[in-house]
């Protein structure tokens, strides 16, 4: 057989894994925004002219779009954007172009299940600096430093984290980011998630300080648009002449490119439901008790970690058997499946989320 070693071996994934649920069943699993797009989608969508359908996807509206959100915050060009199928595909991409045999790639776990297996499969090592389980599964940005050195080819950070919800201050991020360009390593700040946070705390800011810094952004999370598939790299000219190279040029439909350009319009939507998360997160805490706990985390992202006292329970399958699907803490290294990470609903849904988990609680 002369497929690569590294893909035959079993990888996590949790959205491949998450199980098939009764149509009644609350989905609390894939983290979406609950509350769908801004309302701006779906005027562009009423005015898309669908023979552009014919030609190959050639528009430049999401460039100067993403220019303009960033413009208050951070001077970016549209010779420093890359576009892709949501962040997935522009990690894909990075570890493409980064990837050496037995590079070292450093970052913390548990994060997001795609990099870390993704890096593998293309024969890099990850090494992964465990958050502190002892203090609700709390990364420490110093643990992370020290483990850098000039072994180092990549450094990886999903803020806010991915399952957590953890939001590292930018104060850590720059730290990690000193010490990156200090030693020439290149460090990807994955805000998958960011939009669930003011664009004023997201590393972005950062960006023209440091040469090695590579954002990566998605419309799937806060802007509400997961079926459209769009994202995008913000990083320096130089790196993305490499990128291009394996990069497909007609990365995002010529309807995705108009859609995610509507989006940006409204430039506080991601957060506009960031108290309403807050408040969803501060009832789940009030019924998890002696079994269950709530790990550290930023409540205005609507993403947690549910974690039950007894590693002998399977929580997503108690969950589900109350009628509510998360996503299981086993597809996440290093957390076992007694874990789940569980996307808060729709305010109108919550009394269905909140009466499961105390049920589990209470180990009904």
């Amino acid at each position: 057989m002369k497929i690569r070693n590294e893909l035959l071996a079993k990888v996590r994934t949790y959205a491949g894994h998450t199980p098939h649920a009764a149509e009644d069943t609350l989905d609390c699993s894939l983290g979406v925004n609950p509350y769908g797009f801004p309302a701006a989608v779906k005027e562009a969508f009423a005015d898309f002219d669908p023979e552009r359908f014919y030609h190959y996807p050639h528009s430049h509206a999401p460039q100067k779009a993403i220019v303009d959100y960033w413009a208050d915050y951070a001077f970016i060009e549209p010779e420093n954007i890359v576009l892709t199928d949501g962040s997935v595909a522009a990690l894909y991409l990075l570890c493409n172009i980064l990837a050496k045999k037995g590079a070292e790639v450093v970052g913390f776990l548990p994060t997001f299940t795609d990099m870390v297996e993704y890096s593998r499969m293309m024969a890099m090592r990850y090494v992964g600096i465990p958050a502190r389980q002892e203090d609700g599964w709390r990364m420490e940005v110093s643990d992370l430093v020290d483990a850098i050195s000039a072994d180092t080819s990549l450094v990886y950070i999903d803020r806010p984290n991915n399952p957590t919800g953890q939001t590292l201050p930018l104060t850590d991020i720059a730290r990690v980011l000193d010490k990156c360009e200090e030693l020439g390593v290149y460090c990807i700040v994955d805000e998958a998630y960011g939009d669930f946070i003011p664009r004023e705390e997201s590393a972005v800011t950062l960006g023209p300080r440091y040469k090695n810094i590579i954002i990566v952004r998605t419309f799937s999370k806060g802007i509400g648009l997961a079926g459209l598939r769009a994202g995008y790299i913000i990083t320096t000219q130089n790196l993305i002449r490499y990128i291009s190279k394996v990069s497909n040029p007609y990365m995002m439909s010529e309807l995705s490119r108009e859609l995610s350009a509507a989006a940006l319009s409204d430039r506080t939507y991601g957060h506009s439901h960031s108290a309403d998360f807050a408040d969803m997160k501060a009832q789940l805490r009030s019924v998890c008790g002696e079994n269950l706990t709530m790990t550290c985390t930023d409540d205005r992202v609507p993403i947690c970690l549910l974690q039950h006292r007894d590693p002998r329970v399977d929580l997503q399958e108690e969950l589900l058997r109350h009628g509510v699907l998360t996503c299981s803490g086993g597809e996440f290294e290093p957390l076992e499946r007694n874990s789940v990470r569980l996307r808060v609903p729709r305010r109108e849904e919550m009394d269905k989320l909140l009466t499961a988990v105390a049920a589990v609680e209470h180990g009904e």
